[in-house]
């Protein structure tokens, strides 16, 4: 029988191109010649593609685009490449080298982008593996989140512990030099990248020395190579596994702990703090790392009794930074002053680190508004005193209990949320009427002003905020009108209503007064009130170089079907003399907007009027707001054309 014809099959094996010896020439009866290759033969098992490709990600798995990496495998006469990731994070080359002389391959890759360092790995490749695989680089922000742990305070904190401890446990005497020589360039000569190599041959000279495996990470994690220290933690861990011990030292639960909180997985670190407690249960490290973590997850109690047991246990001064925070939010100022100057020893307060300072700032400001004591405020006032004092609540249906508060404080603060969590950028015409009057309330001066009022989102660790100012039609600031006897301008209006935010209702206390028709419509009328001890969206009034914090206390009125807020009048909690600030009343008339760009209805100031007694004169400014858009830079653009168009005056005949 007549042979079939020559086929060619392809395989591939690591990026190997190679034939099955049948292809070429065929002899009678279809055996081929011995030892036969053609030149195609020749040259595919002559090469080898590889392929290099993986992904850049941020610490908590976002993908890095637009990331550079470089590229190396090597030989001086092949120059590195140099790729970017796509909007995913991702990066693939391929290289088509010589399979007699690299029988592996060995690749360096560095990514960098600007506001991260730099992250590196190194692999290697070998023929022996089906095809290469994806390689992770993992980028950290150049500017570390207070928040948490340096990476810097954690090496200098761990890495001694392990460095006795895992010197001890050595055996192999050649294991033993190359991990005193890497714990000599990690730590005494601070360098992570030399230290790496010595590292490395230890733990591969003796593959079970746990600590070896985890002070190798932690010099990978220093060097920018997260990849590479998850994967010796996690080695760690099943010899851990192998000895049934998994927690029988703490360090290792203490890293995975750390490890996590940088993810912002507190509930997990939490786990793994526990566990090392019960390994260890005075250790000032874990302590402290564990009130951290409560601190993030906002369990304040919780949070104080661990850093109080950290410090006891000689934790380091970060410790009792931790604990200021936490006894703030507990209420309590002067335990937190105390705590504080514990924390500042013989430094004075202008010399400490920004995230330190911060938090001495919010102490002092809570111990001012310590000054406001037990204030009588509209929550607590009862309801006929408040009617006769404020002419707005005539005609109120009185509440018969509380039990609706909860359902309606969730309700607005899911519509507060929303608002700003999806806020687009607005811009509209603002009218402001300034007066200033007399004791007896007759107006003494009066001034006018027309001007673009912005709106802008801008983003916030709750979701989103907004930026309220003004400028004329031809995108300049708006100057402050001329006013016999002064002016006091005022902005703010879009973001009363954030004293309903889920975030922010934990600091004031509500009280449900009943139902009310105002303006021809049913609503419920809810009032509140700031808490001094609690409150976190603290005003601030500053005048001629004087500073007073502002707490406010108001009423809301809310349509009782869309639980959306349409009205609302805020005052000072108390008065400030320290600033001879007497009054500050705001009330908001909100409206529905609607732009045919986007679905859902938004409900903005329509009408504000701000009334101050300040140094015992009263300021009253009147805002009316409308031609609401969206803002872009056509829409400025088209405005400015508008307003620098010549005027044209037309006269009868």
């Amino acid at each position: 029988m007549r042979s079939g014809r020559p086929f060619l099959s392809l395989f591939i094996l690591t990026g190997l191109m190679f034939l099955p010896a049948s292809f070429g020439a065929q002899r009678p009866g279809g055996i081929p010649p011995p030892n036969s290759l053609s030149p195609l033969d020749l040259r595919i098992e002559a090469e080898r593609i590889w392929t290099v490709f993986g992904r850049v990600t941020t610490i908590d798995g976002r993908p890095v685009g637009g990331a550079k990496v470089q590229v190396d495998i090597g030989p001086p006469d092949r120059k590195p490449q140099l790729l970017e990731t796509n909007l995913l994070g991702e990066f693939k080359t391929q290289y088509t080298l010589e399979a007699k002389v690299y029988t592996k391959l060995r690749v360096e890759l560095v990514a960098s982008k600007a506001g991260y360092l730099e992250a590196r790995e190194s692999v290697e490749f070998t023929s022996t593996a089906k095809k290469t695989w994806e390689v992770p680089l993992v980028l950290r922000e150049t500017a570390q989140d207070s928040n948490l742990l340096p990476l810097e305070d954690f090496v200098s904190s761990l890495a001694p512990r392990l460095r006795v401890s895992a010197a001890v446990g050595l055996v192999a005497e050649s294991a033993r030099k190359d991990y005193q020589r890497g714990a000599e360039e990690f730590l005494d000569r601070r360098s992570a990248t030399r230290a790496v190599p010595f590292l490395a041959r230890a733990v591969e000279r003796q593959p079970d020395c746990m600590n070896c495996r985890l002070l190798l990470g932690l010099a990978h994690l220093k060097a920018g190579s997260w990849t590479s220290a998850e994967r010796e933690f996690a080695e760690a861990g099943n010899l851990a596994k192998l000895e049934k011990a998994a927690f029988r030292h703490p360090e290792l639960p203490l890293i995975l702990g750390v490890l996590e909180t940088w993810r912002r997985e507190e509930k997990k670190a939490v786990g793994y703090f526990l566990q090392a407690l019960e390994v260890r249960p005075a250790d000032p490290l874990v302590l402290q790392e564990l009130g951290r973590a409560l601190v993030l997850q906002k369990d304040w109690e919780n949070a104080d009794h661990y850093l109080e047991k950290a410090i006891k246990a000689g934790a380091s001064p970060e410790a009792r930074l931790l604990r200021v925070r936490t006894l703030l939010e507990e209420g309590d100022p002067d335990e937190a002053d105390a705590e504080m100057r514990a924390y500042l020893g013989t430094r004075k307060a202008q010399d400490l680190p920004p995230a330190a300072r911060m938090v001495y700032l919010q102490l002092k400001e809570r111990l001012e508004l310590k000054a406001f004591g037990k204030s009588q405020s509209l929550v607590g006032q009862p309801l006929e005193e408040l009617i006769k004092a404020m002419p707005e609540l005539r005609g109120l249906e009185p509440a018969q209990s509380q039990e609706n508060l909860p359902l309606i404080l969730t309700k607005v603060g899911e519509n507060v949320a929303a608002f700003f969590r999806s806020f687009p950028n607005t811009i509209s015409l603002e009218e402001i009427l300034m007066e200033s009057l007399r004791r007896d309330g007759t107006v003494q001066g009066s001034a006018t002003e027309k001007s673009d009022y912005l709106m802008l989102a801008r983003p916030e660790k709750w979701g989103l905020g907004l930026t309220e100012y003004r400028t004329s039609h031809d995108g300049k600031a708006a100057k402050p009108p001329s006013l016999q006897g002064g002016s006091m301008r005022t902005a703010g209006f879009a973001s009363t209503s954030l004293f309903f935010h889920p975030i922010y209702q934990p600091g004031a206390s509500f009280r449900y007064l009943g139902r009310q028709v105002k303006d021809g419509q049913e609503t419920l009328v809810i009032t509140f009130a700031q808490q001094p001890e609690k409150a976190q969206m603290i005003g601030r009034f500053d005048v001629g170089g004087v500073s007073a914090p502002v707490l406010l206390q108001g009423i809301a009125w809310v349509d009782p079907t869309s639980f959306q807020v349409i009205r609302m009048r805020t005052e000072l909690l108390k008065p400030l003399p320290k600033v001879r600030l007497v009054r500050q009343t705001t009330e908001v008339h909100y409206g529905e907007v609607r732009f045919k760009e986007i679905p859902s209805a938004l409900w903005l100031p329509r009408e504000v009027t701000v009334t101050v007694q300040w140094k015992g004169r009263v300021f009253r400014n009147s805002h009316r707001y409308s031609d609401f858009k969206l803002f872009n830079v056509e829409t400025q653009e088209k405005r400015k054309q508008a307003a620098l168009a010549p005027e044209t005056t037309v006269k009868p005949n």
